[in-house]
């Protein structure tokens, strides 16, 4: 009995010896073979954290073993590392145009008012440094600052 395999879209005869202990639905063009681990892995990563906690520490092995592998490649490619940059740009472009967006639409961007300033020291919050200061609005017209000279 022919089956179409799920990568490919070509019929193929499953193997014999397979057909009873699982439904095989990839032929066995090597193409279609890796779209069938890739997918296999992809799945087991999702759902094994053990499998998931062993690729992780294999990859940092190999990544200690190999730690020039990546400049490496970029100096033989200089193709891909191009393309890299004019992606990693265009992320940027992105970041910023998503960041303007949530500008506030007045000509202020802080109101005034009474507002509690709270130093922040490597993410943590110091609460017994906090100020509680009052912010006003300055015309632009104001000149009442005395000059400080350099």
């Amino acid at each position: 009995m022919e089956r179409t395999c799920e990568c490919g879209g070509k019929t193929f005869l499953p193997h014999p010896a397979l057909i009873k202990v699982i439904d095989q639905r990839y032929c066995s063009n090597p193409t279609c073979q890796r779209a069938r681990k890739s997918r296999w892995q992809k799945a087991k990563l999702a759902g094994d954290s053990d499998y998931r906690e062993a690729q992780a520490k294999a990859q940092k092995g190999w990544c200690s073993k190999n730690q020039d592998y990546w400049k490496q490649y970029r100096q033989r490619n200089p193709e891909y590392a191009e393309r890299n940059r004019q992606k990693q740009r265009d992320r940027n472009r992105r970041r910023r145009m998503i960041a303007k967006m949530d500008v506030l639409k007045t000509e202020n961007a802080i109101i005034p008012g009474r507002y509690r300033l709270v130093p922040v020291c490597n993410g943590m919050i110091a609460k017994m440094d906090e100020l509680i200061v009052d912010i006003g609005v300055i015309s632009k017209g104001f000149s009442g600052w005395p000059q400080i000279s350099p």
